[in-house]
């Protein structure tokens, strides 16, 4: 017995009509019947009471066709559901970020993968820079969303955002009193950063904004993810130059100012070359569109 002939049987039982259910099938009336008669054959059952005026099913045939249906519509919706995830509608996609993802690009462009995919499964971890290499070479995450620095061959690389650094400031700084600051504005502050090998593309922009200033900032406290930077410039123990985005934390006892001549921070899609999970295919689609619009940034209180 096949699956052909299970929905031979099925239509069959739907329509009790041999001619109508041959013309359904899009095959003539004998071949039907010949079907239908090897079925009862195999089964050992009778499944229609045929007369020359009407078809009926059996006790038997109606337990057949109540059972048969479920096996078609299985197979029905394994058939979909493979097709969806050979297209990139159906499956799981892993995302690992960075923190400072978390405040800009990664909410509205996850929002707008699942709105175009919701039957698809995302997966998000948050991970540190330096991390994320080896966790898109082995397979861990399929994406990942965090500022470019140099990848080893194999890892893609693709710009979705760009927002300037803005200045944080104790809130009872003589600068937060000022609508905009310079970027010399902060020479001689203590800073807070993190260390190079945790963000090295960030730490680079922040270091290099500082020098394009005539001045080395002193580094006075370092720390790995961006929202602790700001707690601790809340707390009076220094300034820093952050993406403007982390202005979304509002955090009592921090002021987020622009600064004048700052420089520009990208982040992007990285991912591995040889992944082949059509999710992903479907996630860089979803990316290109959210890169060709504005990339939303935080406003800035004056």
């Amino acid at each position: 017995m096949d699956f052909r002939q299970l929905r031979y049987f099925v239509t069959l039982a739907e329509t009790l009509h041999f001619g109508r259910a041959a013309a359904l099938l899009h095959i003539s009336q004998p071949p039907l019947s010949r079907q239908i008669a090897a079925m009862e054959e195999e089964l050992g059952v009778a499944l229609l009471k045929r007369s020359t005026r009407l078809v009926e099913l059996t006790a038997a045939g109606r337990h057949f066709h109540e059972q048969a249906s479920r096996v078609i519509a299985a197979l029905d919706a394994a058939v979909r559901s493979t097709q969806a995830i050979e297209r990139g509608e159906l499956g799981v996609l892993r995302v690992g970020f960075t923190m400072s993802a978390a405040w800009s690009v990664l909410p509205p462009l996850i929002r707008q993968y699942s709105d175009a995919y919701p039957q698809a499964e995302v997966q998000l971890s948050e991970v540190l820079p330096r991390e994320l290499n080896d966790a898109l070479i082995s397979g861990a995450v399929d994406a990942g969303i965090a500022f470019p620095w140099q990848r080893p061959p194999g890892l893609e690389y693709m710009a979705v955002h760009a927002e300037p650094l803005c200045a944080v400031v104790p809130s009872a700084h003589r600068l937060a009193q000022l609508p905009e600051i310079a970027v010399s504005d902060l020479a001689g502050e203590p800073f807070i950063t993190f260390p190079a090998t945790t963000a090295p593309a960030l730490h680079e922009l922040v270091i290099g904004c500082c020098r394009d200033h005539g001045f080395e900032p002193q580094i006075r406290l370092e720390t790995h993810l961006q929202q602790t930077i700001v707690n601790l410039v809340a707390e009076g123990l220094g300034v820093s130059l952050v993406p403007q985005s982390m202005a979304r934390m509002r955090l009592a006892g921090a002021e987020f100012r622009e600064v004048a001549g700052a420089r520009i921070v990208e982040q992007g899609i990285i991912w591995a070359a040889g992944n082949d999970n059509p999710c992903l295919a479907r996630f860089l689609a979803c990316a290109r569109g959210f890169g060709a619009g504005a990339s939303p940034v935080a406003d800035l209180p004056r």
